[in-house]
């Protein structure tokens, strides 16, 4: 069983691969391997047993088989919660080269007609093990393949080809409209009979959907680098069944015939099975029943049936084996029993010239070495397989004996003695069997004889396809079929042969009767296509899926560029009025984020609904969507930051519970931090424009017009674009909404240069991410901060007053006090009283200035610069206190939410 290490999850071969054929735990074994194992929650690699992967958890208690296959990944270090992908299950074993090439073009002469249609139709790409894309909200996607397209001409139509189509939308559910399904740019709809459709929605039966089919294709049969369609069949002729080159060299799986001693017979070819007698010398045992001699090549075990030709003739079966140890000379001896299990006696003792090997003798021709002699082509060696006497393939047989010899036999068996045949070729992977196997022929220049005058009159192409067990290698099975007509139109047919049991066939075809040498007739014909049925899944669990039938006809050309697409959007459960409602179409940035948070186990009480609601009804009401495609692996982080920076949010994590902060005009202060409750600071830094600044935004988006990336230039007057900030946005498919985005960006880059920091004990914990505050320092001119001394109810409002002398100068004053819970208060237009006395029209809260608890702190200051109005950006506890960091307020950034481009 192997064990193999991967360095990722991308293509690649593996590390290093480890063989067992213990039966133990996963952890067991990763202990003996490395003794420095130890068991983690998120270790640093993962372990799929089969194509499935097995959680950290179950690893001590896991038994792989030796007939499991083990893979385990190396993870990138520091990666965050990732969403669990699920694989397509379907084409395992499915390969690349699904798609002919145009059919290529024929000589004019006698005449050449129309070209038929390929039906040519494809999905984007084939993901095996890869995930399966998640779709939010609307986009255009390409579905991935399923399984491999089925390909057929059509029976009552030669000149039509047919294609059909299991694809994968994406995870989940859908609506679809028939309108926004397309074949490259054309609406599904405009194809009327030459397509149709079908979509399934998760977990729906596809037993009797004839797309979901798992046909697997050789490909051996079709396209060839020459720049034909098929393989040409040629005309049949007998070949020579003996070999009668004057000497043969044996080496290992090669016999080559020496240079002047002749060659292989013309026709012998890849696949057919030869009868070897390799003659070299024994010697028989003066008990009539055993054999001496290096008996390498035969590889002899006890249980082995034999045959011997030459000095000795017959069948026998290999009773007991004595084996030459290490450096030791003398020859392998066996000794013999007849088929009836009784011992061999009265062999003729002393030397003999034998050829000795599994009863039959029977290799099969794996390759042949073609050589150009007087401009002639020649065999002069082959290649072979050895098989056994049941006719199975011998994997560890060594090769022959190092001889050159003349007394050599090499003769076809007898089921391989005619040509020229194109193949044998195995119709379905090793390990698969099949009852039903499809073969295509087509005829790229018509068929048809065309008279003296021009008349077409009808010509015939009889074809020959034989079968049999690949295993067995036993006696073909032959199908004949004739194929007639009178067009100078490219045409096709589709044979289905139903075979008698299941098992993995190895299929050949040739043309009965000597091709014509007339120039009036077209009569080429290639072999298309050779398929096999296999066992596919009926259901795909928790995926929509679609299944398309399509042909090629003057509505549909063949052309790369042609795609099946469709215009999807994501049906996921609403919240309406703080309660969820069934599933629904749904493009609005809050359902895709509770979906992606539950499906790595958050629940409700995880989110918090209070804000991730009102932003909702904020996003709805402006038409900030979110439709975005995601099918390649990346962290929750990346997914809700996506969705958040569509409605001008970001994602943070607030006690524990995932919370949308939003950037957004401001018009009341959450908190209050001066001098009266920092421990450190406040450190104001201005960052003055230079002259290598942005003076631009570039913002790059998925047109949900073109559904192509393109670009939206965001430029504020006197901006000549020459340094400009580059950005890309996931799920923003409006152009307006992606120029509002970046003319948001545009105006921080211009207004937002003041960044502040202080220190505080606890009470910079009453703060979040992008907490609206008021910050106030010691600078003269600015605000004054001060602790409340005492409160009194006076006529027309109250009278404060502070711990500290207030400064007063020209123009409106105004005051704000901070609550107990630490937030702000106000601020209230202030009128003096005396320097340590002033008047406030209300308060919306009783100051406590008893001093049981720490009495209200106080900013004052001038209207327009009584506090610094700040955005917090970070929170950093640490010990009894915190460090706090933050970037200014500036209305201007918002001045574009709402504005449209020029």
């Amino acid at each position: 069983m192997p064990i193999e290490i991967y360095p990722s999850k991308l293509a690649g071969g593996p590390l290093e691969v480890h063989q067992t054929d213990e039966r133990m735990t996963l952890e067991a074994w990763l202990r003996a391997k490395a003794p420095s194992f130890e068991h983690r929650e998120a270790p640093p690699i993962s372990i799929s047993v089969n194509g499935c992967r097995i959680p950290p958890a179950c690893w001590s208690e896991f038994r792989f088989r030796p007939e499991d296959r083990v893979a385990i990944y190396i993870e990138p270090a520091g990666a965050e919660l990732v969403i669990a992908a699920v694989t397509l299950q379907a084409a395992v074993k499915f390969v690349t080269g699904l798609f002919m090439p145009k059919m290529p073009k024929m000589p004019s002469s006698p005449g050449q007609g129309d070209k038929m249609s390929e039906a040519a139709a494809k999905g984007n790409q084939i993901k095996i093990n890869s995930p399966i894309r998640e779709i939010a909200g609307r986009r255009k996607v390409y579905p991935d393949y399923l399984l491999p397209p089925h390909r057929y001409f059509q029976a009552d139509d030669p000149k039509s080809q047919w294609v059909e189509l299991m694809l994968c939308i994406g995870k989940g559910r859908f609506q679809i409209n028939s309108s926004e399904i397309q074949v490259g740019d054309t609406p599904i709809v405009s194809l009327g009979g030459d397509a149709e459709y079908q979509i399934y929605q998760p977990d729906a039966d596809l037993s009797v959907e004839s797309a979901a089919v798992w046909w697997h294709s050789a490909t051996e049969v079709g396209s060839t680098s020459s720049g034909t369609a098929g393989l040409e069949l040629r005309a049949t002729y007998e070949v020579d069944p003996v070999a009668e080159a004057s000497s043969y060299t044996f080496s290992g799986d090669t016999i080559a015939v020496p240079d002047g001693a002749g060659s292989f017979p013309d026709g012998w070819s890849t696949g057919m099975i030869v009868r070897i007698e390799q003659y070299l010398a024994y010697t028989v045992g003066s008990d009539g029943g055993s054999i001496q001699g290096h008996l390498e090549q035969l590889e002899p075990f006890a249980g082995m049936v034999i045959e011997i030709a030459g000095d000795i003739e017959g069948a026998f079966v290999v009773h007991e084996v004595e084996e030459a140890g290490p450096g030791d000379p003398t020859p392998v001896n066996m000794t013999l029993n007849y088929l009836d299990g009784s011992p061999v006696v009265g062999l003729p003792s002393g030397s003999k010239r034998l050829a000795i090997g599994y009863d039959g003798m029977r290799y099969r021709i794996t390759s042949t070495t073609v050589t150009e002699v007087d401009d002639d082509e020649i065999t002069t060696a082959i290649t072979v397989d050895r098989l056994t006497d049941t006719g199975a393939t011998d994997t560890a047989w060594v090769g022959f004996s190092s001889e050159t010899t003349s007394d050599a036999v090499l003769s076809l068996d007898a089921s391989t003695q005619e040509g020229d045949w194109a193949g044998p070729f195995a119709a379905c992977p090793d390990g698969e069997v099949t009852q039903l196997i499809e073969c295509d022929f087509f005829f790229p220049g018509g068929l048809v004889r065309v008279s003296n005058k021009g008349a077409l009159r009808v010509e015939d192409v009889t074809v020959e396809i034989q079968y049999r067990d690949i295993e067995t290698a036993g006696a073909w099975t032959s199908v004949t079929k004739n194929y007639a007509a009178s067009t100078l139109d490219q045409i096709g047919f589709s044979e289905s042969i139903a075979l008698p049991a299941a098992y993995r066939p190895e299929v050949r075809v040739r043309r009965i009767g000597a091709k014509p040498t007339n120039p009036n007739i077209q009569e080429t014909c290639q072999w298309y296509g050779l398929r096999a049925k296999l066992r596919g899944p009926t259901s795909y669990a928790g995926v929509t899926t679609i299944a398309m039938r399509i042909r090629g006809g003057y509505r549909l050309a063949s052309q790369s560029e042609q795609l099946v697409s469709v215009i999807a959007t994501r049906m996921l459960p609403v919240r309406s009025g703080g309660a969820w409602l069934p599933e629904a179409p749904t493009r609005n940035i809050a359902p895709w984020v509770a979906y992606v948070a539950k499906s790595i186990g958050y629940t409700d009480d995880d989110i918090d609904f209070d804000e991730l609601d009102r932003l909702d009804a904020i996003w709805s009401e402006r038409g900030d969507n979110f439709d975005a495609v995601v099918d390649s692996s990346g962290t929750v982080k990346e997914w809700l930051n996506d969705a958040f920076a569509a409605g001008f949010a970001e994602l943070t994590i607030d006690r524990g519970r995932i919370r949308p902060a939003r950037d957004e005009p401001r018009s009341a202060f959450e908190h209050m931090y001066t001098p009266q409750n920092m421990t450190e600071g406040p450190s104001r830094q201005f960052a003055a424009i230079q002259p290598d600044d942005y003076d631009g935004v570039d913002v790059e988006y998925t047109s949900s017009v073109s559904w192509q990336k393109e670009t939206v230039e965001c430029r504020l007057p006197g901006d000549i674009g020459q340094r400009v900030e580059k950005l890309k946005l996931e799920g923003v498919t409006d152009e307006t909404r992606a120029w509002r985005i970046g003319m948001r960006r545009r105006m921080e880059q211009l207004y937002r240069r003041w960044t502040y920091s202080w220190g505080t004990e606890l009470d910079a914990l009453n703060s979040r991410y992008l907490s609206y505050c008021a910050v106030g320092d010691d600078v003269p001119g600015y605000g004054q901060s001060a602790l409340l001394m005492s409160v009194e109810t006076v006529s027309g409002g109250y009278l404060l007053e502070p711990s500290e002398p207030l400064t007063w100068g020209d123009g409106s004053h105004v005051v704000a006090l901070r609550r107990p819970d630490g937030t702000l208060s106000g601020p209230y237009t202030a009128t003096r009283i005396d320097d340590y006395r002033l008047a406030v029209p209300e308060l919306d809260f009783t100051p406590d200035t008893s001093w049981q608890i720490e009495p209200p702190h106080l900013l004052f200051g001038p209207l327009n610069r009584w506090s610094y109005p700040v955005l917090i950006t970070s929170i950093s506890p640490s010990g009894d206190g915190a460090s706090v960091e933050a970037v200014n307020y500036d209305p201007r950034i918002y001045e574009y939410d709402d504005a449209f481009p020029a």
